[in-house]
């Protein structure tokens, strides 16, 4: 897991990296390939060295076989009280000073270590509150959202601070003073930035790799649990898509008490099916926690 740091006063950034792991061991791995394959594994040198800089869950050795890595990056920000109100659930007006509400996004990238031989078949990807943090609403909540923004035209996916994913742009109804649009970039994987765009108003843009985006569509579990089923683009839109990464956006309103910030668990299930292993399930998780407490404002 990534250091927290503050890509500028409202948004908080924490990166992390996990394994997709298989029940097939490495040394089976390597054999299986050595009977079956003609040519060794290929690799890539320097993989995941950017984005492993500060991590220490993972390393950047290659684990053989029919596995994976996924790498998410959250940024976090804390929720308008204009926009709370619209939201179904917020607890009464005298009772809100005990909780904060904060838009969480999540941004997957998937890669898997050997897409010459093995392909995504779909994952099951779940985001749990932990503690006493709740849920309150989330986006996409249908596969034909994000479909239909990256078929249409543009370069980049945007989010109102109501959690409506476009592909057009906000129209700026009005300038406020003091408060610009604020740029950053942050990594998504081992060689990969996207570049943010942050605005209090009218929320977040992301230029994103649209042509390699997932399809996938979410689902409430209970109040601390919402799950998005995940699974490549049909029929595909580029048959490499898995040298180059899937990715997926996803985005959270939760209720937390206050002076606290989320603390979220994503846990990953999945299948991918190779020349050579055949159908394999995968696994892998990957926990943001936080142990400490906002600086007094």
């Amino acid at each position: 897991m990534g250091p927290k740091k503050m890509a500028d006063e409202d948004v908080q950034i924490e990166s992390g990296a996990g394994e997709l792991t298989s029940g097939i061991s490495r040394s089976s791995a390597i054999l299986m390939g050595a009977a079956y394959l003609t040519a060794p594994l290929k690799g890539r040198q320097d993989y995941g060295a950017r984005f492993f800089r500060t991590l220490n869950t993972c390393q950047d050795e290659r684990i053989p076989g029919p596995n994976g890595r996924i790498y998410i990056t959250r940024l976090s920000t804390r929720t308008p009280v204009s926009e709370g109100k619209r939201i179904g659930g917020m607890p009464a007006e005298g009772k809100r000073g005990i909780y904060d509400f904060h838009t969480v996004i999540f941004y997957m990238n998937i890669h898997l270590n050997d897409p010459s031989t093995t392909r995504f078949i779909n994952a099951t990807v779940s985001f749990v509150s932990m503690h006493q943090g709740k849920i309150l609403t989330f986006s996409p909540k249908e596969k034909e959202i994000m479909a239909g923004i990256v078929e249409g035209a543009g370069d980049r996916i945007f989010l109102s601070p109501s959690l409506e994913f476009n592909g057009s742009a906000p129209r700026y109804t009005e300038r406020i003073p003091n408060d610009p649009e604020q740029q950053f970039e942050v990594f998504t994987g081992p060689e990969e930035k996207m570049c943010v765009t942050y605005h209090r108003k009218y929320g977040y843009s992301f230029l994103i790799p649209k042509d390699e985006v997932l399809e996938y569509e979410g689902m409430r579990r209970n109040e601390q649990e919402i799950s998005f089923e995940i699974f490549p683009p049909m029929p595909p839109r580029d048959s490499e898509i898995g040298w180059k990464g899937m990715h997926a956006i996803v985005s959270l309103i939760l209720q937390v008490p206050a002076h606290t910030t989320p603390e979220i668990s994503v846990r990953i299930a999945g299948k991918v099916k190779g020349d050579i292993w055949g159908v394999v399930p995968v696994e892998g998780r990957i926990d943001f926690l936080f142990h400490g407490r906002y600086p007094p404002e």
